[in-house]
């Protein structure tokens, strides 16, 4: 996609904007996008924003027995070995409730129980 600024350059950022209820949408290069919000201009903003996160941030390391990335195992859904499941811990909570229907353990299948 084409930046709808400038109109040369690959657009490499998405702005979103809101007016009076109305959202814009504008697909912008990087130093069109760079001219609206410099960099640094809404690292406080994000800074806080994350500060306010309860997961921590994916850990980027691999797994110190079978060498599994986080980045892997989002992928493949599996795990490599045992350990993965410690080292991986505070990204794998957030995903837990979602996965056992709101619920930190897995309490398995009862008849009739959707």
């Amino acid at each position: 996609m084409v930046c709808q600024n400038c109109g040369q350059r690959e657009a490499a950022a998405l702005v979103l904007t809101v007016v009076n209820n109305q959202v814009k949408k504008l697909a912008l290069c990087a130093s069109c996008a760079g001219e609206i919000a410099p960099a640094g201009a809404l690292d406080g903003l994000a800074a806080a924003l994350g500060a306010l996160s309860p997961r921590e941030r994916a850990h980027h390391g691999r797994c110190p027995d079978c060498r599994t990335s986080f980045a892997e195992f989002r992928e493949t859904g599996r795990f490599g070995c045992p350990r993965c499941y410690e080292h991986f811990l505070p990204q794998v909570q957030g995903l837990l409730p979602r996965v056992h229907a709101g619920a930190y353990r897995h309490r398995g299948k009862t008849p009739g129980r959707r």
